[in-house]
């Protein structure tokens, strides 16, 4: 996906410090951070941004579909994996991975029953496979 692309077909002006999150988000897609993440790396390049910068960056590309977000043990995270999908975390080393699922029936089943669905988010816990063989 061309981020910088997206951006402005949206509208949105492609600043210095909007390329500076855009690179990080780029060398960790597909992938899984917080905007703490972000701040930390990005700061290191781009000193004069502020947290307050970065969460209004990554909200920005949440609103051009570049990213969707999710919570989870109380922090809010970003995620380039726009599709449908489940996110897995591990409760004994702590990575979150993608994971294909079958949404439709269950998005139809409650669709059905009068419900619109604008968005989803499927958050599964429990032991990842590199986890369990260790144990």
């Amino acid at each position: 996906m061309d981020y910088v692309q997206t951006l402005r077909s949206s509208g949105f002006k492609v600043t210095p410090q909007r390329l500076r999150v855009i690179e990080y988000i780029m060398s960790r897609t597909p992938g899984h951070f917080r905007a703490e993440d972000v701040y930390a790396e990005v700061h290191r390049i781009e000193p004069t941004i502020t947290m307050a910068t970065v969460y209004n960056i990554l909200r920005t590309l949440q609103k051009s579909s570049i990213l969707k977000s999710f919570e989870l043990k109380g922090a809010t995270w970003f995620e380039t994996n726009t599709g449908t999908h489940a996110n897995f975390l591990c409760e004994v080393c702590g990575e979150i991975t993608d994971l294909d699922i079958e949404s439709s029936s269950l998005i139809s089943s409650v669709s059905e029953k009068g419900y619109e669905i604008s968005d989803s988010s499927y958050i599964l816990r429990g032991v990842c496979p590199k986890c369990s063989k260790n144990h």
